[in-house]
């Protein structure tokens, strides 16, 4: 067929009539050869080729399990460089959480030592204070027993006084008293002798200053007896007189003075029952609120007290008892 091919060519071409343009060059031979050589390289080269793609197949097949094994080799270090960075990172917590467990530790033993050393102390402060308690036991019954003789006392003392300076209810006035014998009205002296009324002041300002001394309560007037001649000091006014003093008696003196003076012994009057926890009904008597002051401590009596947790912080050794029939008011 390519023979026929060829041999019709060449007839068509020798038909045809040849121009010098139309003509195209030839293959010499050394094209050729050169062709054919270029064509024989080419076929060994891929015969080469074939052969290094054998080879190259062979040498995997046969390097196929050292392959895998290199592939998971490299797997293995890159897991292994990750566990051991993981390890150092678990070994560097694990260095610092045992730290803080010996700083934890070195902090329990310095509390445990403190703990110690409190419970030493508070056992020691509760062996003192059961002590103390003993000794405010016998302290509170040391005094109960000091208070009721200085009560009893008192009550003597002044029971001794009332005998010294009797007050007695005048027969002829409800709320007229006399002391010694002596008649002293109430704050109101218009009318009356002056003598009698200075000594009936002096005897009661001897007796307000002996039972202020015997209850041993300081006065806020400071008094001078001095019979019918007694003087009352005012230290906290200092518009009233510049002597301060005012006289307990009216003769001679401005009479604003001596109701001043008389109104000044009635404050020490309700000074002295303030003390004692009675209250004044009216100020302006003065021998009756006296009198109601000297029987209220004549009759107070000692009651029995019993030491205990709940009344440790409240003694009340005297209590006072009036009775009706000693003093109408």
């Amino acid at each position: 067929m390519p023979q026929c091919q060829m041999v019709g060519g060449q007839q068509s071409k020798q038909n045809r009539t040849p121009s010098p343009q139309n003509a195209k060059r030839s293959y010499n031979y050394d094209a050729v050869m050169r062709l054919n050589n270029i064509e024989n390289c080419l076929i060994d080269m891929k015969k080469s080729r074939d052969d290094v793609i054998k080879n190259i197949d062979q040498v995997l097949e046969r390097e196929k399990a050292k392959l895998a094994l290199e592939k998971e080799k490299s797997s293995s270090e890159l897991r292994l460089s990750r566990y051991r960075a993981e390890i150092a990172d678990q070994n560097k917590a694990l260095e610092e959480d045992r730290q803080r467990i010996n700083s934890l530790r070195e902090n329990i033993r310095l509390r445990r030592i403190a703990l110690e050393d409190a419970r030493s102390r508070y056992q020691t402060g509760n062996e003192y204070l059961e002590e103390s308690h003993k000794i405010l036991g016998r302290a509170r019954e040391a005094l109960f027993v000091t208070t009721s003789k200085l009560c009893a006392r008192q009550k003597e003392l002044v029971a001794d006084l009332l005998t010294i300076y009797p007050i007695e209810q005048v027969q002829s006035e409800n709320f007229s008293f006399k002391i010694l014998g002596v008649p002293l009205p109430n704050s109101v002296f218009t009318g009356c002798d002056e003598e009698q009324v200075a000594t009936a002041l002096g005897f009661t300002c001897h007796l307000i200053n002996m039972l202020a001394y015997y209850l041993g309560v300081p006065l806020k007037f400071p008094m001078t007896p001095m019979s019918s001649k007694s003087i009352i000091r005012d230290p906290i006014s200092t518009s009233l007189s510049s002597s301060r003093q005012f006289p307990l008696y009216s003769k001679g003196v401005d009479r604003f003075r001596f109701e001043y003076a008389v109104f000044l012994l009635n404050k020490n009057i309700e000074q002295l029952m303030n003390s004692q926890g009675l209250l004044v009904m009216d100020l302006r008597h003065t021998l009756p609120n006296l009198k109601y002051l000297i029987l209220s401590l004549i009759s107070r009596k000692v009651v029995p007290y019993i030491y205990t947790s709940e009344n440790k912080n409240r003694i009340k050794p005297c209590q006072v008892t009036i009775r009706a029939d000693d003093f109408l008011y």
